[in-house]
């Protein structure tokens, strides 16, 4: 199998999970929507476990590329700004990252605790010791990095949903600015 076969499971899987979880998605299902034979996952993978996992280690690549880029050399006031703002837009850009992380909240493959090991934790370390920095010594900077990182995923959900009021610009701007200012609450 080529990459682009590979690439290509990796993709579908990763939408149908974020769809319907990773308890209800069975691998000739992923290996079906991406045009390939029922053993697909097997021998590409070694298996749908294999593949969720890889799903969330090139999920956290692209979020970590997009915190270390702000996170190198220290962060101010605008380079939370900045960073929030290029948060959002990748958010917008990627909805099926945030239902993936909803589904994890919800217990779906609540068996395969890799993904926090590996990937959460070594983030939230990062994350936490760059933020930790610049908010002030009373604010509990976990709890606000998570509080800007859940209110943006279900901000994001809410703007995939049908009929949802925030899928226009203005919405986005409104969000933006809120955002801006719940971390500015909290910088030194």
């Amino acid at each position: 199998m080529g990459q682009d076969e590979r690439d290509r499971l990796v993709e579908v899987a990763t939408r149908l999970f974020a769809e319907l979880g990773y308890d209800q998605t069975e691998s000739a299902q992923i290996a079906g929507a991406a045009g390939l034979p029922p053993d697909a996952v097997q021998r590409e993978f070694g298996g749908r476990r294999e593949l969720y996992l890889e799903v969330f280690r090139q999920v956290q690549e692209a979020e970590n590329a997009l915190l270390e880029a702000y996170t190198k050399g220290g962060l101010d006031r605008e380079g939370c700004h900045r960073f929030i703002d290029d948060y959002i837009g990748y958010s917008l850009d990627h909805p099926e990252h945030a239902a993936l992380w909803s589904q994890r909240r919800l217990n779906d493959a609540a068996d395969l605790r890799e993904v926090e090991h590996e990937f959460v934790v070594p983030q939230v370390v990062e994350a936490l010791r760059a933020f930790a920095a610049v908010f002030r010594d009373d604010v509990d900077s976990e709890l606000m990095m998570w509080t800007v990182a859940w209110t943006l995923q279900a901000f994001t959900l809410a703007s995939r949903s049908e009929g949802s009021p925030f899928t226009d610009d203005p919405s986005v701007t409104r969000f933006r600015t809120h955002l801006h200012g719940l971390v500015d609450r909290a910088l030194k």
